[in-house]
């Protein structure tokens, strides 16, 4: 009888493990530009997977689990790793950059419509990005970066988004609009 129980006690916890235990794969994407269509070569794409850190529950943080890149190719095509379980996709933040377009993250989306003053402190209210997860096939659609928009702003987004992606590729990629935004700041704090 104790061998029995013992037994489907085990199969219990091994079938929960399985559920919970989370599983990597190589998912392939590509970046277009969102008016033509058009692949987007040599943007770089990464993601930053994340897991709940040491704690107590909603006190805890989070912590990387994984943090990769890659840079599309002359077909807009770019491969990252996904994790996933039985129970859904852990959290992530994913990005993707190409000088001259506004730059594409899962964090938040860039004003792209409101008409900068010069005189602004702060972004106005960004929209959170909720309606995507990463999947194979999927399709990143770029928009391009116009007259109209504020480079330096545009620079701000970047590289305060950007600040928490620790990846060479994108590091260098996104370094004339870190040096943007610190000159920025620079003549703020001069006036």
């Amino acid at each position: 009888m104790l061998k029995r129980c013992l037994t489907g006690v085990a199969a219990v916890i091994l079938v929960l493990v399985l559920i919970s235990w989370p599983m990597r794969w190589m998912v392939t994407g590509q970046v277009v530009d969102a008016e033509t269509g058009a692949p987007i070569e040599n943007a770089v794409a990464t993601i930053k997977w994340l897991e709940s850190g040491p704690g107590p529950p909603g006190l805890a943080g989070t912590a990387t689990t994984e943090e990769a890149e890659d840079v599309s190719d002359a077909r807009g095509r770019f491969k990252l790793p996904i994790y996933a379980s039985l129970l859904g996709v852990k959290k992530f933040r994913m990005t993707v950059y190409k000088k001259g377009y506004i730059f594409w993250s899962t964090a938040h989306i860039f004003p792209k419509d409101y008409i900068w003053s010069g005189n602004e402190q702060i972004f106005p209210s960004m929209k959170r990005r909720t309606d995507f997860l990463p999947k194979d096939g999927m399709i990143i659609r770029m928009e391009p970066l116009k007259e109209h928009h504020s480079k330096e702003m545009h620079a701000r987004f970047t590289s305060g988004i950007g600040a928490s992606i620790h990846t060479r590729l994108f590091y260098n990629a996104i370094k004339e609009e870190r040096q943007l935004a610190a000159e920025w700041a620079s003549k703020k704090r001069e006036k």
